[in-house]
């Protein structure tokens, strides 16, 4: 029994350990900003979505997140920045790619965010904002359609800010 409770304790400790990492990234990304916040899940496809606003209510920077199946359970997070020129994707990011212990694999699975920095983006176009990867094993086809989707559905959202955002 105490062995148990020992592993369920140890389980809880690093799922807590991860989930602390997430949230220290999304809060970094939307710092000094007026954060709002969907419910959990957002969606079939999206867990959660922030969007920062600015003092004058404007949204500047939106995050959203999801798990992604890769070689393990990864945390895709992708964080858009609203720009004078349109809509940035600044980057994508995998906090918890610790879950991923084999070097070779996770070196892999990084490869995919490499792309994913810096990148603007029209969210109105039929189009990723990043396109193809050359390359790409059927986890980074799969990780790249998520991180896509994400970017475009935040900037969407930063667009024409839904009633949750509303304070």
């Amino acid at each position: 029994m105490i062995k148990k409770l020992s592993i369920l304790i140890a389980l809880c400790t690093v799922t807590s350990v991860f989930a602390d990492k997430i949230q220290a990234t999304i809060f970094q990304a939307l710092e000094g900003l007026r954060t709002a916040e969907s419910h959990d899940p957002y969606s079939k496809t999206i867990q959660r979505v922030y969007i920062g606003f600015d003092e004058q209510g404007n949204p500047k920077t939106g995050v959203a997140f999801r798990e992604i199946e890769s070689f393990k359970t990864i945390t895709g997070v992708v964080i858009v920045d609203k720009t004078e020129n349109g809509y940035v994707l600044r980057e994508a990011v995998f906090p918890d790619i610790g879950n991923i212990k084999n070097a070779k694999d996770r070196k892999q699975v990084m490869t995919v965010l490499r792309q994913f920095k810096n990148v603007p983006f029209d969210p109105h176009a039929e189009k990723s904002a990043v396109d193809a990867l050359s390359g790409a094993t059927r986890y980074g086809i799969k990780t790249s359609g998520y991180l896509n989707y994400m970017a475009r559905h935040v900037a969407l959202q930063m667009e024409s800010p839904p009633e949750w955002t509303k304070q």
